[in-house]
């Protein structure tokens, strides 16, 4: 079988998608572009790639692309999977998929034009925890789904400040400036942590938005480092649906409080918990309250979001899981908190 030609854009995030993208056999890496040329060499060399750029567009040039990985800052998330969609190919984007909803609408707009694939990289959705939630929510075992609380509390968790800057995350200053990143924690892990309680909840429309945002804590540490930085550290968002459902959501990146992911599902059959590495059902059987603790798939048994993405370019008719347009709902709230903070009173959608 004919392997699909990647390229691959940042080396940070990036370079997970390399090596997920190497343990495929239907893939090969064919290009590489950041705008640190000796770091692009580097990964090239290692994976054997036959191309380096640094810049993306000559790179989106080459006929011989089928898809495009874009690892880079939020700002440049649009632009380059608007550029690789109209060159006609194939893109997977990191979250964000762009920092505002406009941006993100004309994005979904060129992959409806171009009739390629637009991935945004949820990848929390692809954890085995998650998938396992997914799965037994699926099945009916919770029965209607009326409240979710999704949570994520880092302390000393921040950006630029509490992240090496030889590492694969947080290492630019791009992170904390609203301009380039669309927003701090929220824009950051945020994203994921509403996404995954909207996502198990069955992706209900939205009907109202409340949120929250605050910066307490990280304004005097940037400032003794001499880092300029206008984002949240902190942010929460009460979600309603035209279900009747709702969602609370919280997210940080430092905080006086012991850090945690929490993500809690309520249905009227039972109610599911992952927090503390352990995932924990919640029922009522024959009059008597049950807690049952729930052994996780092995890993490797799963697909992986990169494998995931291969796969629906490959195969046309399959459902692809964090779809451009799927997504677009995930923009739409994160935009509406910064405005319901703003505004200072609830956003609501007809």
């Amino acid at each position: 079988m004919k392997k699909l030609k990647g390229g691959i854009i940042g080396t940070g995030m990036g370079r997970l998608h390399m090596d997920a993208y190497s343990k495929d056999r239907r893939v090969e890496i064919f290009a590489i572009c950041d705008i640190n040329r000796k770091e692009a060499e580097e990964f090239a060399k290692k994976y054997k790639a036959s191309y380096v750029f640094t810049d993306y567009e000559k790179m989106f040039d080459m006929e011989e692309i089928d898809f495009v990985s874009i690892a880079t800052p939020n700002y440049l998330h649009a632009p380059m999977s608007i550029a690789a969609l109209r060159r006609g190919k194939h893109v997977i984007c990191e979250k964000p998929m762009a920092t505002n909803l406009k941006d993100a609408q004309t994005m979904v707009e060129a992959t409806k034009k171009a009739k390629k694939r637009l991935m945004v990289h949820m990848s929390m959705r692809f954890l085995p925890q998650f998938h396992l939630m997914k799965r037994l929510i699926n099945k009916g075992i919770l029965g209607k789904i009326y409240y979710g609380k999704s949570s994520w509390i880092r302390r000393r968790g921040t950006p630029i400040i509490d992240f090496p800057s030889t590492g694969s995350m947080a290492r630019g200053d791009w992170f904390v400036q609203k301009e380039k990143s669309g927003g701090g924690a929220l824009m950051d892990i945020g994203v994921h942590i509403y996404d995954l309680g909207w996502w198990l909840m069955g992706s209900p429309e939205v009907a109202s938005v409340l949120g929250s945002m605050f910066a307490e804590i990280t304004p005097p540490r940037f400032e003794k480092r001499g880092i300029y930085a206008d984002v949240d550290e902190l942010s929460t968002v009460l979600v309603k649906f035209k279900n009747g459902a709702s969602l609370f959501s919280e997210v940080s990146w430092d905080a006086h409080m012991e850090p945690g992911m929490s993500i809690q599902i309520f249905g009227d059959k039972a109610g599911i918990r992952w927090q503390d590495s352990c995932l924990t059902l919640f029922r009522e059987e024959e009059g008597i309250s049950t807690t049952t603790s729930i052994q996780l798939p092995s890993e490797d048994s799963l697909e992986t979001s990169y494998h995931h993405f291969v796969s629906a370019i490959l195969e046309a008719d399959k459902k692809m899981i964090a779809s451009g347009e799927e997504c677009l709902e995930v923009i739409k709230v994160l935009d509406a908190i910064q405005e319901s903070n703003q505004a200072k009173q609830s956003i609501n959608f007809s």
